[in-house]
């Protein structure tokens, strides 16, 4: 046999090694070798969290498909208690002990159409599934900066007591590893704080002024 066709055979081996690993795909695409990986049932969000739906049924208490993913949330197989999440376009993650979801309601009277839960509103919550901060309607949206620092609008939040930060209207801000940098050059709504650059730790959520605007 010539040096090149062993080389070939050899390689065609190795690739042949590589296919039979769960979940390989060929450089071609199509379908995976071997048997494929088991998809996770539920909606993992970290840290050993996850969403799992609930069972739900109509007014005369008839089984109800549950194609909202309506969900409560779970920690290492343990409900952590009876709130309604789904998992929005952003967060969904668990972060420094926070994550973004959005938040149902149950509506009375029941509605079929809604399945008797009203619009979503997003929120930050705990691990130990408490909100910690919310929007104020269903187009309001709070970020997790990072730390235990949340805000919403022009304010920012202490996540862990719910208090409020600091407010700057038309201002900027520069997000870092540890701190949030608050470029607060125009007083044109609110003149209680006075111009210039705040620094926010994240996680004291403490400020300070750190210098004038220039």
């Amino acid at each position: 046999m010539k040096k090149k066709d062993i080389q070939t055979l050899n390689a065609l081996n190795a690739y042949m090694e590589m296919a039979a690993q769960p979940g390989f795909r060929s450089i071609f695409g199509g379908m995976p070798f071997g048997e494929p990986e088991e998809k996770h049932p539920y909606e993992r969000l970290g840290d050993g969290y996850e969403l799992r739906p609930i069972e739900m049924v109509d007014a005369q208490g008839n089984p109800v498909e549950n194609r909202e993913k309506y969900s409560h949330l779970y920690w290492e197989g343990s409900k952590v208690c009876d709130l309604v999440f789904r998992k929005g376009g952003m967060g969904g993650i668990f972060k420094d002990g926070y994550c973004a979801l959005i938040h149902y309601v149950q509506k009375k009277p029941h509605t079929e159409k809604s399945h008797g839960f009203d619009f979503g509103i997003h929120v930050i919550i705990n691990k130990l599934g408490d909100i910690c901060l919310s929007g104020t309607g269903i187009s309001s949206y709070p970020s997790h900066c990072g730390g235990n620092l949340g805000k919403l609008k022009d304010t920012y939040y202490n996540l862990c007591t719910g208090e409020e930060v600091l407010t700057c209207s038309s201002s900027g801000s520069t997000d870092g590893k540890n701190y949030i940098f608050v470029d607060h050059r125009y007083d044109w709504y609110d003149k209680s704080l006075p111009l210039g650059i705040y620094r926010i730790d994240k996680r004291t959520c403490e400020y300070e002024k750190v210098d004038d605007t220039k």
